[in-house]
Order: C-alpha cells, then structure tokens, then sequence
C-alpha cells in the first residue's frame, strides 16, 4: 500500500467544517479500510467563513500543511469551490520542488459567469499559475454541468486544462456540490488518491 495521506479540506464560501458534506466524506473514507488515510483536517477560512481574505486564507493553509517535503508529498488537498482558489494560491507560494501528492478541487474556478461582490478579488487578483501546477503532481477538478456558477462546464474544462494542465471531470449533477453526501466527491476521492 502506498503512503498513507493527510488530507486537507478547504471548505466553500460561508461553510464551515461541520457542514455540507465534508464530516460525510471523512466518515466515508473511514470506514474504507483499505484507503490510505492518516488524518484528516478541515481548515476553515480566515478570518472568518464569511470574510475570506486570500492572504489569510492562504497563511493558514500553509501553516496547517506544514514545509517538510516528505510530509508534503504525502498530503492531498480537497477544495470546494473558493477553496480550491485558497489551495492553488498556496501551492503558486510554496518554494520550487515541494510537491503535494495532489489536489482535488470540487467546483473549483478561475472565474465565474455571476462572481459576487465578495468573490471578485479572488478573480481579480493573479497568481502563479505556473508555480502552482508544478507543486502539485496532480490536479483534478470535478464540475456540475448544472452549476448557475459556472454555466458553461466545457468552457471550465478548457480554462483548467489550458491554464493548470489539469484534467476534468463534468457530472450530470449536483450543482454547487452543496449536499450532506454527495457521492461524485466521495467517488473522484477514491479514485484520484486510491491509487
């Protein structure tokens, strides 16, 4: 089996880590015994779910994902929708060669057909694309082709693809991944970090 993974949730605008479904996946991922999990940490946003500050944000994760290379290596990062941002503006700061194993992003964008007034910085501000998508050894987005926030999902996957070099994953449903389960995330986890 391979080396055992900490995973790190950065959870969407406004919710925090006893909502949606992110105490569901950790229960799930439990009880697969055969799943190499260390430990699981929800890191919220700071300073506050509603008043995310991307230097903040981004300070936190990095202090909760630590520097050591052999640590980062074992670390998969999971973030839904503005969490995605605040983990790829960690990875576009982290110094040359600290790879992560990988990072999983759920509804994740780099801009939005209807950006809100409290997300308009993190569209506004660049960052490091490049740094970012050489820190991590992988990136996969998975996308609703039924999200009001992203109404064209193949536009998504050519941005991300284009951009990250990342891959995509369009599903049918649930939206903004903003269920107590949801079932497509458990799925791309297995399958992304199973390996």
């Amino acid at each position: 089996m391979a080396d055992k993974l900490r995973i790190f949730v950065i959870p969407m605008f406004a919710y925090g880590a006893d909502q949606l479904w992110y105490g569901w996946l950790k229960q799930r991922l439990e009880a697969r015994k055969k799943f190499p999990m260390e430990s699981y940490t929800v890191v919220e946003l700071a300073p506050e779910k509603e008043k995310p500050i991307i230097s903040d944000c981004v300070t936190k994760l990095k202090a909760a994902i630590g520097s050591k290379k052999e640590d980062l290596a074992r670390t998969a990062i999971i973030g839904h929708s503005i969490g995605a941002q605040v983990a790829l503006r960690a990875l576009s700061e982290m110094p040359a060669g600290s790879s992560i194993n990988g990072l999983l992003c759920v509804a994740g964008w780099l801009k939005l057909d209807l950006p809100t007034k409290a997300v308009k910085p993190w569209i506004d501000l660049p960052f490091d694309e490049a740094r970012a998508k050489a820190n991590a050894k992988r990136i996969l987005n998975i996308v609703s082709g039924s999200d009001a926030n992203q109404i064209n999902a193949l536009a998504v996957q050519e941005d991300w693809d284009k951009r990250l070099g990342a891959e995509v994953k369009i599903v049918r449903e649930p939206g903004h991944f903003s269920n107590p389960e949801e079932e497509d995330v458990l799925n791309a986890t297995l399958e992304f970090f199973g390996k």
